[in-house]
């Protein structure tokens, strides 16, 4: 698996999906990487969850810079999870949809 530094993404490809950035290295379990993008009460929610299963999380606040004029909370977070536990997430996030 391939990562990008610029986006925080692990992927297959040759060329990062975000950016096309060509500049790459070989993903470490270390690594925080995006796993989703979720609406507030789910972002919260999903980082007690895994708090509680000893889960490192980091949530992004994410949205439009309309929010951010009036220093209003942003809608969704972008949800970064370390490479080890990436898959175990994504399925989490699959089967509660």
């Amino acid at each position: 698996m391939n990562f990008c530094e610029r986006c925080n993404v692990a992927f297959s490809e040759d060329r990062c999906p975000k950016c096309g950035r060509k500049k790459l290295r070989a993903v470490r379990d270390d690594d925080f990487c995006l796993v989703a993008q979720v609406d507030r009460a789910c972002g919260e929610n999903l980082k007690r969850n895994l708090e509680s299963e000893r889960i490192d999380c980091v949530l992004m606040p994410y949205g439009t810079g309309f929010r951010s004029k009036f220093a209003l909370p942003l809608e969704s977070y972008l949800v970064y999870v370390k490479y080890k536990d990436f898959d175990y997430v994504r399925q989490m996030l699959k089967e509660n949809a």
